[in-house]
């Protein structure tokens, strides 16, 4: 491990998706536990901004276009050159390479070393970590940079919050458990049909669920679909295209357990010590799954999860997998079937999943009172 420095102003390059934006908070919350009294502020797009919202890790949540202009530049530079004691950096990209060297008198980051100009690379980062081109976490690899420089906490992230409508708060019952059933696109999604047989099981078995999703017409189209399965029932309601980022978080923070596949609300549900039911085969879980609450990453450990597991729990999280030898694929399309739905997706049957979430997400003892 690296020595510790003191650093006074830390700069956190973050201009991710909102997805690994989540994930970068295990960065800003780990530098801060290690540095209480430091500057810590992240350079963010406007994707990542609403994820940094009202951290109370974060001085200053700075913003760049996510197509920056010259005068962007110019006026970056005029501001931020050298500012910070150290940058921090986990994406290899050319662009934030030149981000780090502008504004960091030292700087950690890490390097792909399979790409060109890796003894630039090595330059530009007095601090570095050989990219693993393995299944490695990303959270174990955000751990592994910063015990470079001497910092090794446990890892946490934090979702960002915002407080529930009073009209929404009221139709909400004391008990519920959160099911977000999109998934970011065709390949990684979980059979509707599944969703429809998994939802039918949790509500005879006495659940109240609670459906996330965003604004988009894919999620409101799938979440639609299922939920018209459901009319019969009443121990249900639908937030889909209701909630903001924050009120999804608190919403999530409040219920009993989350139920989804590898997605954005996935890591946010990790920000809290609940139980986690993740399904999960196209991509690899051992990079993607949920982070066990304030678990540690290990330096020998690559991941807490391997992949091609029927199912493995770590601490709060379940995780679902098919056995298939193709697992995980990482594809844009699946290389043997030319069906709807992923085989390896549809080898995780409903009844698998209602097993995992009966045992994993106790339904309250009824009081005796």
């Amino acid at each position: 491990m690296g020595k510790v420095q003191q650093y006074k102003r830390i700069l956190v390059i973050a201009t991710h998706c909102i997805g690994d934006s989540l994930l970068i908070s295990s960065i800003t919350h780990s530098l801060r536990r290690s540095y209480p009294e430091a500057k810590i502020d992240v350079l963010v797009t406007d994707r990542g901004r609403m994820v940094f919202a009202g951290n109370q890790d974060v001085d200053e949540v700075i913003c760049i276009p996510l197509k920056p202009k010259v005068k962007d530049y110019l006026a970056m530079l005029k501001q931020y050159w050298k500012a910070y004691d150290l940058t921090v950096n986990e994406m290899m990209t050319d662009r934030t390479a030149l981000y780090s060297l502008a504004f960091g008198r030292e700087r950690l980051g890490s390097i792909d070393m399979n790409a060109g100009y890796t003894w630039l690379k090595k330059r530009i980062y007095q601090h570095n970590i050989a990219h693993d081109v393995g299944y490695e976490h990303k959270i174990s690899r955000h751990m592994r940079m910063l015990r470079e420089v001497g910092v090794d906490n446990p890892a946490h992230i934090v979702s960002p919050e915002a407080p529930l409508s009073d009209e929404v708060q009221s139709r909400l019952p004391n008990h519920y458990v959160v099911v977000h059933a999109p998934s970011s696109n065709t390949l990684k999604q979980w059979p509707v049909q599944y969703w429809v047989s998994l939802c039918h099981q949790m509500l005879e078995a006495g659940y109240y669920l609670v459906f996330s999703g965003a604004k988009s017409d894919r999620d409101i189209a799938i979440v639609g679909e299922i939920t018209a399965a459901l009319k019969e029932r009443d121990n249900w309601q639908s937030l889909v295209g209701v909630l903001s980022l924050g009120q999804t978080s608190t919403l999530i923070k409040h219920s009993q357990g989350f139920v989804g596949p590898d997605s954005g609300p996935g890591h946010m549900a990790s920000a809290y010590p609940l139980p986690i039911v993740s399904i999960i085969s196209v991509a690899p879980a051992s990079m993607w799954s949920p982070w066990p609450f304030d678990a540690k990453a290990l330096p020998e450990q690559s991941s807490p999860y391997t992949n091609g597991t029927l199912l493995q729990t770590v601490n709060n999280i379940s995780i679902l997998q098919s056995e298939r030898p193709c697992v995980p694929c990482y594809q844009n399309h699946c290389q043997i079937s030319g069906e709807e739905y992923s085989p390896c997706l549809m080898d995780i049957t409903p009844e698998r999943v209602f097993d995992v979430v009966v045992e994993k997400i106790p339904l309250p003892v009824p009081s005796t009172k």
